[in-house]
């Protein structure tokens, strides 16, 4: 048997393209940590509809994809959008604390401070660790009323990460 001399032409082509399109999910993700706003929204849709990050060893990844957006989401004042994809992101992988938090952030946005406590409360019971949790629960607190609460809470997260919350 004996193959056209395009076979092996269309076989380098086709390779390449298919490392195009697994490095361009690759920069999608990364664009979707790094860049804000609708790039950054754009980046992370094209990322989790790569359906690269599909598999059981991906899981973290497309939860972390889906929250991203969200805190991209809430950004843009679109909270709807924003739980949604926390909602996602915690649906995928239930044990990653950050689209608790995240998702507290957005219900925090909504005045919803009830189910934001509840989340930061999910995200530290994950993570004892999680400084960033550990603040925003205690800014919810003490801003609805709870000061002593809040401020125990902001120092264990200053503890946790020295200069978190300091404004320059």
């Amino acid at each position: 048997m004996r193959l056209s001399p395009v076979f092996p032409a269309i076989a380098i082509a086709a390779v390449m393209v298919l490392g195009n399109c697994n490095s361009a999910a690759a920069d999608d993700r990364e664009t979707c940590k790094t860049a804000s706003g609708d790039t950054a929204i754009e980046a992370c849709t094209r990322a989790i509809e790569s359906k690269k990050y599909n598999g059981a060893k991906q899981k973290r990844v497309l939860s972390l994809l889906y929250t991203n957006r969200g805190v991209e989401y809430e950004i843009k004042k679109d909270f709807e959008h924003a739980i949604a994809d926390h909602d996602q992101a915690i649906k995928i992988d239930p044990k990653n604390p950050a689209p608790y938090n995240n998702r507290g952030n957005a219900y925090v946005a909504k005045q919803d401070y009830e189910h934001a406590i509840a989340d930061f409360d999910m995200a530290i019971k994950l993570n004892p660790k999680y400084a960033e949790a550990f603040f925003n629960r205690g800014m919810t607190k003490k801003n609805h009323g709870d000061i002593a609460g809040g401020d125990t809470d902001i120092a264990q997260a200053k503890v946790l990460q020295p200069g978190i919350g300091a404004t320059r």
